[in-house]
């Protein structure tokens, strides 16, 4: 019972949505999700058993998952950027610096913690990626329902998550200062567990979104 908490089963939700809704998609950078999801369910539930139960640092598992989900994250914004602008040049770019950045912070630290700078700057570049894509749905000229468009409610999750997470890492020490709620757990704690309720939920409607369009085509 101690592997279901509240972000196992946001994740383990969206990755059933995501499998539901998406096996039969088309589109690599969609069907990516289901096995991404897959990988995000058992390094949560890793990272809960090295935590809890054996009682080692966990930080080594969450450096390699970044890897993926800064991988996954930035070929998504690539795809959905396709039909307005090629930005492969900018996408290879990223990846040079982001590696740049992940590897110089690893040896900084003698690989004895979290990442924490490069996951704030994979975040605000994740969030102006998000808005530059508004920028782009904006200045189209085709008319879509943003209330049934895949792309859009997938953006503001990322854009809700990443731009939260940017904020906490900013007010850091100021989170840090505040009186637990139940003397174990930070407000910091808490916070996360909003933002990735959001993002599992908007993602899991970009899913059923998805499918519901490739009906519509097929049919």
């Amino acid at each position: 019972m101690m592997f279901i908490t509240i972000n196992t089963g946001g994740e383990f939700i969206c990755f059933l949505a995501a499998f539901i809704f998406l096996i039969k998609d088309k589109d690599t950078a969609w069907r990516l999700f289901i096995p991404y999801l897959l990988l995000t369910c058992i390094c949560e539930a890793m990272g809960v058993y090295m935590r809890k139960v054996a009682h080692i640092p966990n930080y080594n598992l969450y450096n390699v998952f970044l890897l993926l989900e800064c991988g996954i994250t930035s070929y998504t914004f690539y795809s959905l950027y396709k039909p307005f602008k090629n930005t492969g040049k900018w996408l290879i770019t990223w990846y040079i610096i982001f590696m740049a950045i992940y590897l110089a912070e690893l040896v900084m630290n003698h690989f004895k913690s979290f990442v924490s700078i490069t996951a704030s700057v994979m975040s605000v570049v994740f969030v102006l990626a998000s808005l530059y894509y508004y920028y782009l749905k904006l200045m189209d000229e085709n008319f879509e329902r943003l209330a049934f468009s895949a792309p859009f409610w997938w953006v503001s999750g990322a854009l809700f998550f990443y731009f939260g997470s940017t904020t906490c890492n900013i007010f850091f020490d100021y989170l840090s200062q505040i009186k637990p709620i139940n003397n174990q757990l930070s407000i910091r704690y808490y916070i996360f567990i909003l933002l990735n309720i959001i993002l599992y939920s908007f993602w899991s409607y970009a899913f059923l979104c998805r499918y519901l369009q490739r009906r519509s085509f097929s049919s």
